[in-house]
């Protein structure tokens, strides 16, 4: 193997370090959106095949068919959400290599592939588990392919579509280099516009199935429609939201970064001003060098891939520049290149002039190597503080972006012996329950964690509590979601957990508590055969104007998605004066003799009663009631003939 070839090895398992070192904890838990890309194999291997998912907002398809591999063969966990990305990023830095050496030299090819491998901007989408990293790998193919085989590089370009929403604005990218290479060869104009047509017209003809399925379901364009504030103000005579957007995208090189913490510190720009310069001065000599053909290519691939994030709103977006990454990274190499050519001019001058020895060349070459070496180096810290040390701990990344404190419970919870397990929320989403499975899950054959359970709990929620049939379980509260003081009340909770979390947002972790002892009913009721009433007990006022309804029900089978359970509170005239509905626990996440204790507040109405209490079980959005066990009723009467204290 020559020594060049080992220098792109070298650069490869570099990149491989900085994809795969610590890829549970940077970033540090999965975001709702890997769960569902992790996910979108097994939909289609159960049938489900489309040119434009409807999912998460609409997704292109490619990515989803890419991680079937890697679905089948590591299971559901986070490796397979995360490694399809790691080896597309891996593929992206060996293709923009090999590409740039092509056209502009080793040197070139060294520098753009070592500020891939290091720099955070390409290692955080190689390293999660979304499709945009998918996009500049095909943009890269199209320009490999664009001098001599304009079709193929149609082909590539028209897939590209097909990986990423961003990737629209790529069909201009011929438009443009057409244009270009028309201003300034104007002796080769016929070829320039030949070719520039068959990659455009290439490019179409591909796309066009992915346009006629939105065509037929504009409704499938969420997230572009999402994402079309400044383009609207544009369309109605305002321009100063997009020139916002392209000023803020133009300085997200050195100036300011991205606004939100999904991918990195907020605000910090994507290179230190050293980084920053070399890549400015490769733009300069790209514009200079423009009527050569790869450096039209270049500047005008840098162009097209800036739209994305110029013409829509909180710019700057890194993640909608990434088409434009393997551009960016090239420019830099074309810059250290003609650093590297100068000085070979001048050591070679040095020695004719001055008789020198050739070793005087060599010396001042090694300078571009130093300089690189350099750069290498800062980049490597910069990555290492700001993407792999500070931004996964910032409560933003933890709290907001990623679920970092599944992450942390499963760390505890593997040093715990074997239990059920009962994990407060917010706002349960199954995703969540995805997300817990695929964080706890390595081994392709150990057994999928089953044993958690969900309930919500914080703002807005009353209060409920899992009891499981083994009873050894141990309750997760995270800070964010505190147990209703009422509920810690009735579940006689400690004040003191057994044990607490350092990092934030924290969490607690208490032993399952007993079976929360309330009168039983003489005969359970059940609802629809999915769970039975067992007993309840109503909790009169204590000073304030709410009473308090407590039932317990026995789980009997997989229940319904949604379920919840509606109390009325009605007058003399059997009208409804008072009402809760509400079920704090996720019915999906429950197993058969599970027993589930629910809080139901009421606030007292106006007047001294009589009122009558009842309660049923039904399921929204269709609101659809269940029936009890031998009767056409789908209510239960609890108690008549109440009597409260006006407060």
């Amino acid at each position: 193997m020559t020594r060049e070839k080992w220098l792109f090895v070298g650069i490869l398992l570099l990149a491989a370090t900085f994809r795969l070192v610590a890829l549970r904890d940077v970033p540090p838990g999965l975001s709702q959106d890997e769960v569902l890309d992790a996910g979108m194999p097994a939909f289609i291997l159960a049938g489900n095949h489309a040119l434009f998912f409807r999912e998460g907002y609409g997704h292109e398809p490619l990515y989803h068919y890419w991680g079937i591999p890697f679905y089948l063969g590591l299971g559901e966990n986070y490796l397979q959400a995360r490694l399809a990305s790691v080896f597309l990023g891996m593929l992206l830095v060996a293709a923009t290599m090999r590409w740039a050496r092509r056209e502009f030299g080793l040197v070139t090819a060294m520098t753009a592939g070592l500020g891939l491998a290091v720099s955070w901007w390409p290692v955080i989408f190689s390293r999660i588990g979304i499709r945009p990293i998918m996009e500049p790998l095909f943009v890269v193919g199209a320009a490999w392919f664009w001098p001599k085989r304009p079709w193929l590089a149609g082909l590539l370009l028209g897939l590209s579509l097909y990986t990423y929403t961003a990737a629209q604005v790529m069909l201009a990218w011929p438009v443009l280099l057409t244009a270009v290479l028309l201003l300034t060869q104007r002796q080769q104009w016929q070829h320039a516009l030949k070719s520039g047509a068959q990659v455009a017209g290439t490019a179409v003809l591909v796309t066009l199935p992915l346009y006629l399925t939105w065509w037929a379901d504009p409704s499938l364009l969420q997230r572009v429609d999402q994402l079309g504030g400044p383009l609207d103000a544009l369309r109605q005579g305002n321009t100063q939201p997009i020139l916002a957007a392209t000023q803020a995208t133009l300085g997200v090189f050195s100036f300011h970064g991205d606004p939100r913490g999904t991918y990195g510190l907020p605000g910090v720009p994507l290179f230190d001003w050293l980084t920053a310069l070399l890549f400015y001065a490769g733009l300069l000599i790209t514009i200079w060098r423009i009527r050569l053909f790869p450096f039209a290519l270049l500047f005008t691939w840098l162009a097209v891939g800036l739209l994305p994030s110029a013409l829509t709103p909180q710019s700057p977006s890194t993640i909608r520049l990434v088409g434009a990454l393997p551009a960016v990274f090239v420019m830099m190499g074309v810059a250290m290149a003609i650093i590297d050519d100068r000085l070979s001019a001048i050591g070679k001058q040095s020695s004719v002039t001055n008789h020198q020895s050739p070793i005087t060349d060599y010396r001042l070459r090694a300078t571009v190597y130093v300089l690189l070496l350099a750069l290498l180096l800062f980049n490597i810290g910069r990555t290492i503080q700001y993407g792999f040390i500070r931004w996964p701990q910032t409560v933003e990344t933890r709290l907001n972006h990623y679920q970092a404190v599944l992450l942390d419970i499963v760390r505890y919870e593997k040093s715990q012996p074997p239990g059920d397990i009962i994990i407060a929320d917010p706002f349960f989403e199954q995703i969540d329950a995805e997300s817990w499975q695929r964080t706890n899950v390595l081994p392709r054959t150990a057994v999928p964690p089953t044993n958690a359970r969900w309930i919500q709990a914080g703002p807005g929620a009353a209060g409920a509590m899992v009891f499981t049939e083994n009873g050894n379980g141990r309750l997760y509260v995270p800070e964010y979601a505190p147990l209703s003081p009422k509920l810690r009340q009735l579940l006689r909770l400690p004040d003191a957990p057994i044990y607490q979390s350092q990092q934030t947002p924290r969490f607690a972790v208490y032993d399952a508590p007993p079976l929360a002892d309330l009168p039983l009913l003489p005969e359970p009721i059940n609802f629809g055969e999915q769970m039975t009433l067992e007993g309840y007990e109503i909790i009169p006022p204590d000073g304030g104007p709410t009473i308090y309804l407590v039932t317990r029900w026995h789980v009997d089978q997989s229940l319904l998605p949604h379920l919840t359970a509606f109390v009325h509170l009605l007058n003399a005239q059997g009208e409804i004066v008072a009402q809760y509905d509400g079920l704090d626990a996720a019915s999906t996440t429950l197993r058969t003799g599970d027993r589930l204790v629910q809080l139901h507040p009421l606030l007292i109405p106006p007047g001294n009663g009589p009122f009558t209490l009842q309660i049923g079980l039904y399921t929204p959005p269709n609101g659809q009631r269940l029936t009890h066990a031998g009767s056409p009723t789908d209510v239960v009467i609890l108690a008549t003939n109440l009597h409260f204290d006006e407060k």
